[in-house]
């Protein structure tokens, strides 16, 4: 896997601060070269403060990032770390979030964000901290798993993020009771077809009442429509989907996978873009709806709702994908110019320790980013994608709507058009697969990523 190097200039010269007596002053931004890392790291009896920004709110996710808030203050008991959740998910609300906290000078110590191409326009604009001091100290490039180091390098060639958690992007939730009420055979296989999927969809549609559904999105958001727009792209055909990464597409291909996207929208609730992704989970666990087409990290909320897995639900491999691993990478980044940069590095750091690593993986049910990391952490599902990501047999492809494959203007721009495309009347594909090319090549979109060969 390779980052390239884009020119994008989504927030550089929207950064700066316009020369207002509303504004605060603006804060010098502080070189990474002047610090020591390990005295500050060791140091853990100073007083500080930690302004921690993330996106996680659903049952689950929410426990796992109190988990390291804990885990921080234990070892940093003077060093105050406040929580600031910001509902939207797949890194989209977060960008313009700290927009606008640097333009008011309140840059926070750290915040969430996903490698590659999401963390380009923050690099832009100068308002990131190099870690390169921190990889070395707490030996994350050894302890990561392969492939990760390469994926958390930017363009630049520096590292400015620290992984915490990884998850599957390319999966699909089902009730297993909905499936036995109805008569609906389960396969045997995780990894199903397109043939095996469209029956199972068809057979579900023609025995399910009147105001429930095979499948649903919960796209209120418009990530998750773009989501399935990505695994449809890699399940057609993987080198469509590395060609469309690195900036080579055409009208047919596109319109080819909103054909079959458009297919899939026949079985989904009507009102899909109504609900939240974990509202729509809600409704899955009640039986309203049999499937969902989510990431990995709808686990602990199933497990919040009292859901056993392989007892009340099963996962499906996104069709087409057998041998794929869409990855989702979370972590966090230090603002260079916070009222406590200091702070921040200790964040930094901590996430990526053995003892937060055990704790959050458990409760996010996400994978460590760490080989030291034990399986025992993990329960048996978690156990599972595990093995697959590091099997030698596994390709890994980067995800378009969670920052890591695409320039964040063209991420963005896709959220939007997928939703819109999900909640059309006639899913026209062809008019809307005119405006992803459009925007695709808005975009300038020209990358160097190498999955298939």
């Amino acid at each position: 896997m390779k980052l390239r190097k884009i020119l994008c200039g989504v927030l550089a010269g929207v950064m700066a601060l316009t020369a207002t007596s509303a504004l605060a002053a603006k804060r010098e931004k502080v070189d990474a070269s002047t610090l020591d890392f390990k005295a500050i790291i060791e140091d853990t009896s100073t007083k500080g403060s930690a302004s921690v920004y993330h996106w996680w709110t659903a049952g689950g996710e929410k426990d796992a990032i109190e988990s390291v808030v804990d885990g921080f203050k234990d070892v940093y008991s003077k060093v105050k770390a406040k929580s600031n959740a910001i509902p939207g998910g797949a890194g989209g609300a977060m960008v313009m979030k700290v927009k606008v906290l640097q333009q008011a000078s309140k840059s926070p110590e750290t915040f969430q964000a996903h490698p590659g191409e999401e963390i380009e326009p923050y690099l832009n604009s100068n308002m990131l901290l190099n870690l390169n001091q921190l990889w070395d100290y707490a030996d994350l490039s050894a302890r990561a798993l392969p492939g990760l180091e390469d994926m958390c390098t930017a363009s630049d060639g520096n590292k400015y993020i620290v992984p915490i958690g990884i998850h599957k992007t390319n999966v699909i939730f089902y009730n297993i009771h909905v499936f036995e009420k109805y008569g609906v055979a389960i396969p045997d296989h995780q990894n199903i077809t397109w043939d095996e999927f469209w029956a199972i969809c068809d057979e579900l549609a023609s025995k399910m009442p009147d105001g429930e559904y095979p499948l649903d999105l919960g796209d209120r958001k418009g990530w998750p429509a773009c989501q399935v727009f990505e695994n449809i792209l890699l399940g057609t055909d993987p080198q469509m989907y590395e060609d469309f990464i690195n900036g080579t597409y055409n009208l047919e291909d596109i319109t080819e996978v909103l054909s079959t996207y458009a297919r899939l929208m026949e079985y989904v609730a009507p009102d899909h873009s109504s609900r939240d992704w974990y509202e729509a989970s809600g409704q899955v666990v009640a039986g309203t709806y049999a499937m969902q087409i989510m990431g990995a990290w709808m686990q602990p909320l199933m497990t919040s709702m009292d859901q056993v897995y392989g007892v009340d639900y099963g996962v499906f491999t996104f069709p087409g994908t057998d041998g794929w691993f869409g990855m989702c990478v979370d972590g966090f980044v230090v603002s260079n110019d916070s009222a406590d940069v200091e702070a921040g590095i200790k964040w930094a750091y901590n996430v990526s320790t053995p003892e937060v690593q055990k704790n959050f993986s458990t409760l996010k049910e996400s994978i460590s980013p760490y080989s030291d990391t034990p399986d025992e952490t993990y329960c048996p599902l978690t156990l599972e994608f595990k093995n697959e990501l590091v099997a030698e047999t596994t390709k890994v492809y980067p995800s378009i709507t969670h920052g890591t494959a695409l320039p964040w203007s063209a991420s963005t721009s896709l959220q939007t058009q997928m939703q819109e495309f999900a909640t059309s009347a006639e899913h026209d594909a062809e008019f809307f697969a005119k405006k992803i090319v459009d925007i695709m090549k808005e975009s300038s979109v020209k990358g160097d990523w190498n999955l298939v060969d």
